[in-house]
């Protein structure tokens, strides 16, 4: 356990000296609290945006009360289904909003990428980044929109950090799953977005479930059955199929807790989260995080379980680089 210890002993040291982060020992003291910060935030969104912004089905049901992604965002999502994606066509479908365009704009020149500055336009800066990094960066700043939409509780954050982590070592590891790192990073972002569905529908109950510590991430699962009807995968599924996601991101919501020997998309997905875990990014506390070489030995196709293993600090640093750099 060394290398966890290690990891330990960085996140607490940098813990301390940013206090964005915030300090979980008395977040069991108010759920209730939070969960009515949560409703009163959502509440305080315009009638008329919040109505246009919703997918409504039978089948949601009280999920529906968490919007989709902006149109323009769900726009170049849904590009991964097509090959053929031209940079002026993604110009102007980030030109199209002003507001992604600000953030792009500004992420574009921040020391994220290294690139010198000057990037004054949105077909500049897709030039420079690439169509793949593009559609990533505009998930990570609807992500981070949806995030800064909500109020800055210790549930949210870890929730955000979460994802960013996860999305991180996917990104990290695609090449290896024959998978291209920018799916790959998209993935990562949306995988728990059942989690946000379940906040969203039930506010009070879901910020106290998340506000406790269980033994293992099958129970945090369990619990969420038992109390909603429905597991965070499952509301994610869901979520995905009204949204109109690709059918590789609707896979991979629904099924990135189930191991698999092959190599795809949901596979590399799991993994990228056990180790987010492992590295003590938990979206919900359990008591059961593992050195990341044994998560690799058990979740990873025997074939690439070693150079796996050779990127797991690499993945970590750029982990904490995006969740900084996006931080909100």
């Amino acid at each position: 356990m060394a290398f966890l210890r290690n990891v330990m002993r960085g996140l607490a040291r940098r813990h301390a000296a940013d206090d964005k982060t915030p300090d979980l020992a008395g977040d069991t003291r108010a759920p209730e609290a939070e969960a009515a910060t949560y409703t009163q935030a959502r509440n305080e969104i315009p009638g008329a945006e919040l109505l246009e912004s919703r997918v409504e089905t039978a089948e949601l049901g009280p999920l529906a009360k968490l919007p989709p992604f902006a149109p323009v965002v769900m726009s170049l999502v849904r590009l991964f289904d097509r090959d053929d994606v031209k940079i002026d066509a993604v110009a102007s479908l980030i030109e199209s909003d002003p507001a992604i365009a600000s953030e792009l704009l500004a992420v574009a020149n921040s020391p994220l990428f290294g690139f010198s500055g000057g990037i004054t336009s949105p077909a500049h800066a897709i030039t420079l980044l690439g169509i793949e990094r593009t559609r990533s960066l505009a998930t990570a700043l609807a992500m981070r929109s949806r995030m800064r939409g909500a109020p800055q509780t210790p549930v949210v954050r870890r929730f955000w950090t979460h994802s960013m982590a996860t999305a991180a070592i996917a990104q990290e590891f695609a090449a290896a799953f024959g998978v291209p790192g920018g799916l790959a990073h998209v993935a990562g972002i949306t995988h728990d977005l059942g989690r946000l569905g379940l906040l969203a529908a039930h506010p009070t109950e879901y910020v106290r479930l998340a506000l406790a510590t269980y033994n293992s991430e099958g129970d945090i699962r369990a619990v969420e059955q038992a109390q909603f009807g429905m597991d965070h995968c499952h509301a994610g599924a869901l979520l995905a199929k009204a949204w109109g996601l690709p059918k590789a991101l609707c896979v991979t919501v629904e099924h990135h807790h189930e191991p698999s020997a092959n190599r795809g998309l949901p596979t590399l997905i799991h993994l990228s989260c056990r180790l987010a875990d492992d590295l003590l990014f938990q979206a919900i506390r359990h008591k059961d995080p593992r050195d990341p070489p044994a998560t690799i030995a058990a979740c990873a196709p025997e074939a690439i379980r070693g150079g796996l293993a050779d990127s797991v600090e690499t993945a970590r640093v750029n982990a904490l680089k995006m969740i900084e750099s996006l931080d909100f």
